[in-house]
């Protein structure tokens, strides 16, 4: 990061009609965070787009770089904080999805403990600093390096009922397909449910490839919730049709060896079918996946390798079309 941008700590000043990139210092852990604050030539609400919490999926990142230079105050009602990388050390390191300097996952680790390890003192800060001084969260994720997906949303089911449906309503301005449903409470966006802040996960990308069309969908959704949230003022929000997942299937590997998915995500499914099966280095077979309801296929891994306890394939129930 360039020189003439301070690298301390600073708090989020909304001064009126300004942009200003800096770092986040996150105390005790020697890490930082990139952000860039818009402050637009009005008041109003503050928004949170995350992306990096999983250091490989590139997709949010590369689309936040972009939006940072996009975005301008005039256009801007409230305040618009993006959070280019929230694991940077593990993003320059191309670490797994893990913070390198304690291979913990961020997205796992929430509420966070200040005594604890450095992944732990991430999350005491995001909470602290990010969460409790926003209105809405979106964070953008990817498949990571050897996970492939189709593109879906996840919203609050494990929140208070006025922020499920408030987060409900950020998913349905995105143009994916699928929107999930999710119970969990220790990640990012989940936490931020439980203190009251309405957040969704959006997925899009994986394999740690960076696709030109995935980066301007990212972007285009990004936008999209920023004019039907009324931060943005250059044009109306557009509407989508959505398909509804519920009863989320998150399966890791049972075994280590050789991973031969028999489906692909999208793909619809039905109980009985064979999604799967790991077989040793020497072809033998030692389990096999079989759907326990009919669904369709969210993501899997895409690598030949598996370890056992590893993310392994996910599907959900479909509910219904709206």
């Amino acid at each position: 990061m360039k020189n003439k941008r301070k690298e301390k700590e600073k708090s989020m000043s909304h001064e009126r009609n300004t942009k200003k990139q800096y770092v986040f210092n996150v105390p005790g852990t020697g890490m930082t965070i990139p952000v860039t604050l818009i402050c637009g030539n009005e008041s109003g609400q503050t928004i949170t787009i995350s992306a990096g919490v999983h250091s490989r999926e590139y997709i949010g990142i590369e689309a936040l770089i972009r939006l940072a230079q996009e975005l301008t105050p005039d256009t801007v009602r409230g305040t618009i904080l993006l959070l280019h990388c929230c694991n940077y050390d593990g993003f320059i390191s191309r670490s797994a999805d893990v913070v390198p300097h304690d291979g913990k996952n961020l997205n796992r680790e929430f509420p966070g403990n200040m005594d604890g390890t450095q992944t732990q003192k991430l999350a005491v800060f995001l909470e602290a600093e990010i969460i409790r001084n926003t209105d809405y969260l979106v964070d953008l994720h990817s498949g990571g390096f050897c996970e492939a997906l189709i593109p879906h949303v996840y919203y609050h089911g494990a929140a208070k009922p006025e922020v499920c449906a408030a987060s409900r309503r950020i998913a349905d301005l995105t143009s994916v397909k699928y929107l999930v449903c999710s119970k969990a409470k220790n990640g990012f966006y989940s936490h931020a449910g439980q203190c009251g802040v309405p957040a969704i996960i959006l997925e899009r990308g994986g394999c740690g490839m960076i696709a030109e069309d995935e980066v301007l969908a990212d972007i285009a959704d990004v936008k999209n919730i920023l004019r039907g949230l009324d931060f943005l003022k250059d044009a109306p929000a557009l509407s989508y049709s959505h398909t509804m997942v519920q009863n989320g299937r998150y399966l890791d590997a049972p075994e280590s060896g050789c991973w031969y998915p028999r489906k692909q995500p999208g793909d619809l499914i039905q109980k009985g079918d064979l999604l799967g099966e790991i077989r040793s280095i020497y072809s033998e077979p030692l389990c096999s996946v079989i759907a326990e309801a009919d669904g369709v296929v969210l993501y899997q891994t895409a690598s030949l390798g598996i370890e056992t306890g590893t993310p392994m394939i996910a599907y959900g129930e479909l509910e219904k079309k709206i």
